[in-house]
């Protein structure tokens, strides 16, 4: 997997870019989605309406729904979309130039959010043992 410079993020940092085979914008489904979404509001000054959010998959559906509440004037901006990908994919490292409209949100590998899962299962598991061994001592 190759990295690279591939910009600055909204403080003026350089933006270090992970190059991947995937379309995908790499968002883990694990709060990032959020601090992304933030991202482009503050990049545009603008805020998105939630209400579609349910149906947002892809880069191409928070897309439509940025355009929806910029003004005239920046939607004939020709650098739109590359300044929302890159808005977009400063969560994740994903390379901006690699995705397009058809980009899912969420990571085609969960291996995170499935990990957070077993994770929290266990601790309920633990937790539900000790409830059992205090109910047996106290009877």
């Amino acid at each position: 997997m190759e990295t690279g410079y591939c910009g600055e993020n909204h403080c003026g940092y350089p933006l270090l870019v992970m190059g991947s085979s995937s379309k995908s914008v790499g968002l883990g489904g694990d709060g990032d989605e959020i601090a992304a979404i933030a991202d482009i509001e503050r990049t545009f000054g603008v805020k998105l309406d939630y209400t579609d959010a349910q149906g947002w998959l892809t880069a191409g559906d928070v897309f439509t729904s940025l355009q929806k509440v910029l003004p005239a004037e920046e939607l004939s901006n020709p650098e739109l979309w590359n300044r929302f990908a890159f808005a977009l994919c400063e969560q994740t490292g994903v390379n901006p130039y690699d995705i397009d409209r058809d980009s899912l949100l969420l990571s085609e590998s969960r291996f995170w959010a499935r990990l957070a899962d077993v994770s929290a299962a266990v601790w309920i598991v633990a937790f539900m043992g000790i409830l059992v061994m205090l109910a047996v001592i106290a009877f």
